[in-house]
């Protein structure tokens, strides 16, 4: 597919796509004969998975670790679990702090709820 349907299935715009190729985290796109690029199945997963990673808050460097060729797969997947295992620690840390705040505002809005009024 061209690069326009291309960034319309993957949701993100063209140049996104090209800066992801500038930056080694998506293949250089093959050409067809009149020059155009042309992607597949395989780098529209690529672009899913990077788009799905920086919404979970990894850098672009955490990223391009987690991009392997087929002989560093095993210690890559052993990586992105590693990371995945942290940023899940510390959205559960930061639940925690939402939760106990939570709960102090339930608390203080009971207080001011069985005062009479002024």
């Amino acid at each position: 597919m061209r690069i326009g349907e291309f960034a319309r299935r993957a949701g993100v715009s063209t140049s996104k796509i090209r800066f992801y190729e500038t930056r080694g985290l998506l293949p250089a796109a093959g050409r067809s004969a009149n020059g155009y690029r042309s992607y597949d199945a395989t780098d529209l997963r690529i672009v899913t998975f990077i788009d799905r990673a920086r919404a979970l808050g990894f850098s672009l460097a955490d990223i391009g670790r987690f991009m392997s060729r087929p002989a560093e797969a095993r210690r890559a997947k052993h990586g992105l679990v590693a990371a995945l295992e942290a940023k899940l620690a510390e959205v559960d840390e930061h639940m925690a702090v939402v939760q106990a705040r939570r709960g102090e505002i339930v608390a203080l809005l009971g207080e001011l709820r069985s005062r009479p009024h002024a």
